[in-house]
């Protein structure tokens, strides 16, 4: 999860201190040297080149105010300024003027560019100073910002800078030599939602903004029926900790009704808990590890979400794994029926990839891996008993009715693009017989183009009982191909719901 509100933390504590001096140095100056004061005093704490706009001090009650600050950092042209700003005001109190004291400070109509580092590689600042209140310098009690908009601009030039709407700001003893404390709200475009987080911020690096510590807690509510093609509602937590360009965080998230709305499908308990780093250079989020729970099975990912310049959005690649993939849960959130359609476990490793886009996810997303499916059972009667039919037949006992509730294995390679499962050596096994096939299936619709072959260890004739065996007799070289005593060409065509098998006979004798 990344951690957006560092960027605006990291400039209204620098800003707050240098704001706070030109407050101290007002209680002996006035008029245009303050304002000349005020820009000096930011330009050396930011080390950056400074514009300003007009400056004010009133004295009933005491109150700083500045207006229209532009900060570039370093003085660079080559990215966008450091800090736009609309007004700054400071909140003072005759007592703590001159013990170098700020009660309150109020920001608004801020814009924040947090430039990428300059560096090859990142430097971790550490806590100077004694951390007395006010034993090294000026002290803010707090700061209040609303209305913050802020911007991560990565390394790479062909990533997008990453932008956020700070809702709301405060943070709490504000000194040079320490961090200070934070409460933030922030909100999320897609999924929608609300972060608040909490925690500790600083010291500013001043050589190095991106290098700034970070450390907290976050919460996220979002409706994931903002992306299209999804619903439900996420609640997640976590942890932060690093420096502005390199954060680590690690949490959890919890959809209780998680569901493809585009389907006829049901809505499953979806978890997971993940280890992420947000690489500031690149823009990018890296999930090191994502576990997953879906219903009542367990998914491995680990992959990026990445930006591409121009483009809206985050493109998402992963890859997926797992050993426990239950086939009824997955049916279930594709599928309507009550009853799945079959049970098992299923072996999935498969590269995953969400590229940006407005389209339904289902539409978008590129599917290539492979599946095998271990103890499968198909849970409705007419088609298991055609299963243990295929069995018995394929054994060369056709009535022999102790063969029965017959197991099944399938593996397959497969690819899924614009909502369409391309399967290649899809292979169907059960004692006695083997079926291979290679096919589509279109999701929306839950139309099936599958054909292939059926090979049974019996000849055609054993598959038979009475005067249906001796008619077939003369047939059976015909059919014994490939080390099968029969080989079948056959098709799968229909739905999902109502499948329609065939048997191509001319084909099957064709067949060498």
């Amino acid at each position: 999860m990344r951690a957006p509100w560092r960027g605006v933390l990291a400039v209204l504590l620098v800003l707050a201190l240098s704001f706070a001096g030109a407050a101290v140095y007002a209680g002996w100056q006035a008029g245009p040297r303050l304002h000349a004061h005020i820009i000096q005093v930011i330009s050396t704490s930011l080390e950056s080149e400074v514009e300003l706009g007009n400056t004010t001090i009133t004295w009933f009650p005491p109150r700083l105010r500045a207006e229209q600050l532009t900060v570039r950092h370093h003085g660079r042209r080559d990215v966008p300024p450091l800090i736009v700003l609309s007004s700054f005001t400071a909140k003072l109190s005759f007592t703590n003027l001159w013990n170098k004291t700020i009660d309150h400070v109020v920001v608004d109509g801020l814009e924040i560019n947090i430039p990428p580092r300059q560096g090859a590689e990142p430097r971790i600042p550490h806590p100077k100073g004694d951390g007395k209140p006010g034993g090294s310098g000026l002290y803010i009690r707090q700061i209040t910002a609303q209305n913050a908009r802020i911007a991560v601009i990565p390394r790479n030039e062909h990533k997008n800078a990453r932008v956020w709407d700070v809702h709301s700001l405060v943070m709490h003893d504000i000194r040079p030599d320490r961090p200070a404390t934070f409460e933030a709200a922030l909100i999320n475009p897609i999924p929608y939602g609300l972060i608040e987080a909490k925690g500790d911020f600083g010291p500013w690096d001043s050589d190095e903004p991106s290098e700034t510590p970070l450390g907290g807690a976050y919460v996220f509510a979002a409706d994931l029926g903002t992306i299209k093609g999804l619903g439900g509602h996420l609640d997640a937590k976590g942890v932060m900790k690093g420096v502005l360009d390199h954060i680590e965080t690690e949490g959890q998230t919890s959809t209780d009704e998680f569901r493809l709305t585009s389907l006829d499908g049901q809505s499953l308990p979806l978890k997971t808990t993940y280890r992420a780093v947000v690489d500031g250079t690149k823009g990018d989020v890296e999930l090191r590890e994502v576990e997953v729970t879906l219903g009542r099975s367990r998914l491995h990912a680990r992959g990026t979400i990445e930006g591409t310049k121009g483009v809206k959005g985050k493109r998402v690649v992963l890859n997926v794994q797992s050993q426990a993939l239950d086939l009824s849960d997955t049916l279930r959130l594709v599928m309507k029926p009550d009853r799945p359609l079959a049970r098992g476990s299923l072996i999935v490793d498969a590269a995953f990839d969400l590229p940006q886009g407005d389209a339904d996810v289902l539409d978008r997303l590129e599917l290539d891996g492979s599946v095998r499916a271990e103890h499968l059972r198909f849970t409705d009667d007419a088609i298991q008993e055609k299963v243990d039919t295929l069995s018995r037949k394929g054994q060369g006992h056709p009535e022999d009715l102790t063969i029965d509730a017959m197991a099944s294995t399938a593996h397959s390679k497969f690819t899924l693009s614009k909502s369409r499962f391309t399967f290649k050596d899809l292979t169907l096994e059960v004692e006695g017989a083997t079926v291979g096939l290679n096919g589509t299936y279109e999701l929306g619709p839950k139309r099936l183009d599958l054909a292939g072959t059926l090979k049974l260890k019996a000849s055609a004739s054993q598959t038979m009982t009475g005067y249906k065996t001796w008619l077939l007799k003369p047939f059976d070289p015909l059919f014994r191909k490939q080390g099968a005593g029969t080989l079948l060409a056959i098709k799968i065509q229909g739905t999902s719901d109502h499948p329609e098998v065939g048997i191509d006979i001319k084909k099957s004798l064709q067949s060498k």
